[in-house]
């Protein structure tokens, strides 16, 4: 069962840039900075602002081949991403495909960030919606 949202990604053609900006809107430095290898798919760049419980996350990408370079290069910069906690991320997408919501990846995918799927941005309005459990492993 979906149990809240974790984080909200803002996709950024400058990442440098958006930190010092968002550094001065939130009155705060950012958490941690992704590693190279910290997402699933190669490409992306990123960090988060830990925001009691909650996570603001900057993604920018060099490649159009990414999904946060497509994003950018076909929206400009803006809410990319929601990320949601779920407790079962199968159950969930057993469920949610019962209603035809159709996932990018056939089954989730596990690292160090956890089990994740995403739904297609079609589905959502514009949005990606990441499912994520953060302590499952596929």
């Amino acid at each position: 069962m979906i149990k809240g949202i974790s984080a909200v990604a803002v996709a950024v053609k400058d990442l440098d840039e958006a930190v010092q900006r968002f550094e001065v809107l939130l009155g705060q430095k950012y958490s941690r900075k992704f590693s190279d290898d910290y997402f699933p798919f190669p490409g992306i760049k990123g960090l988060a602002f830990d925001l009691e419980g909650a996570n603001l996350y900057l993604l920018s990408s060099d490649s159009e081949l990414t999904s946060v370079g497509r994003f950018l290069k076909n929206n400009g910069e803006g809410i990319f991403l929601i990320t949601t906690k779920t407790d079962n991320i199968e159950e969930d997408m057993a469920r949610m495909r019962e209603n035809e919501i159709e996932f990018l990846l056939q089954e989730p995918v596990s690292g160090q960030f956890g089990t994740v799927n995403f739904i297609h941005p079609k589905l959502a309005h514009g949005v990606q919606i990441e499912l994520s459990n953060p302590h499952q492993k596929a």
